[in-house]
């Protein structure tokens, strides 16, 4: 699987969900480690918003936005998937969710994908879109590998009881609720990944990077600290370097617990069902 060039979707109708940053923080690292850490190409299919350009000194990736509203939007995508390249798709919401799906699907090109991403988030709405995004491109598709993100995740322990919307009634409060994996083929029940809510992805924006590079920065913020002790004008810088400090102390320990057993289930989504599990 290495040696292949990867081309990853993240697909959402419903606008909020956290498409962009489940695109940057976790397919775009995850991307960027397959092929070798070498910048991987990043497209965005937005005509309204931008919001990987929130990342701006990220270097993992080589963004680009796609116009939707193009009238060579199908062959901008035929050329886009020709070439010889890791990437990754951030596809915006709403009406532009059906104009992708659409053009992917009379380019052919929806065969070349790897794989695709639905993030959601613990909503009923979230569900029902996430179900109904699965249903189309699995009609168009119906060998096209899909994974749910499930988003903002409290507490990873009882993420089944936050996403019922997901799991169904686990707790036998509601009846008769339709959960996304009643609706699943079964061989997909298993393809979810959740991603832990944490402030260090708030405020990795603030810096232009995913957690994933803040985490493997080797910055010795501590002896920052103490060399600006001795200088009581430096009391301002001392708040900020114990700040840096912290997220980066927040992103490696984010990186081991969250992202990196992410990356070992998107390899597992991958190797298909044939294959041994984790």
């Amino acid at each position: 699987m290495t040696d292949k060039r990867l081309k990853i979707a993240v697909i959402s109708t419903k606008g909020g969900v956290g498409k962009s940053t489940i695109t940057m923080q976790l397919i775009a690292p995850y991307l960027y480690e397959k092929n070798e850490k070498k910048p991987i190409s990043y497209y965005e299919f937005d005509d309204e918003n931008h919001d990987s350009s929130s990342f701006g000194d990220s270097t993992l990736s080589n963004r680009k936005q796609i116009s939707v509203s193009s009238l060579l939007l199908k062959e901008e995508l035929g050329e886009i998937f020709a070439k010889d390249e890791t990437m990754c798709l951030d596809i915006g919401a709403n009406k532009t969710t059906m104009i992708l799906i659409d053009a992917l699907n009379d380019t052919g090109m929806i065969n070349f994908l790897d794989l695709v991403i639905i993030p959601m988030l613990d909503g009923e709405q979230d569900g029902i879109n996430a179900s109904y995004i699965y249903t189309i491109l699995k009609w168009n598709n119906p060998n096209l590998k899909i994974a749910f993100v499930l988003n903002r995740v409290k507490d990873l322990k009882y993420a089944k009881y936050q996403f019922e919307n997901y799991f169904g009634d686990i707790r036998g409060i509601f009846k008769n609720i339709n959960s996304v994996v009643d609706n699943l083929f079964d061989q997909d029940e298993k393809n979810y990944i959740m991603i832990l809510d944490h402030e260090v992805i708030k405020y990795s924006r603030r810096f232009g990077l995913t957690v994933y590079e803040i985490a493997k920065q080797k910055r010795d913020f501590i002896a920052e600290i103490r060399n600006s002790f001795s200088n009581l004008s430096k009391q301002e810088e001392v708040k900020l370097l114990s700040f840096k400090n912290f997220i980066s102390k927040s992103a490696k320990t984010y990186r081991e617990d969250v992202l990196m057993r992410a990356f070992e289930k998107l390899d597992y989504i991958l190797r298909g069902d044939n294959e041994q599990g984790l």
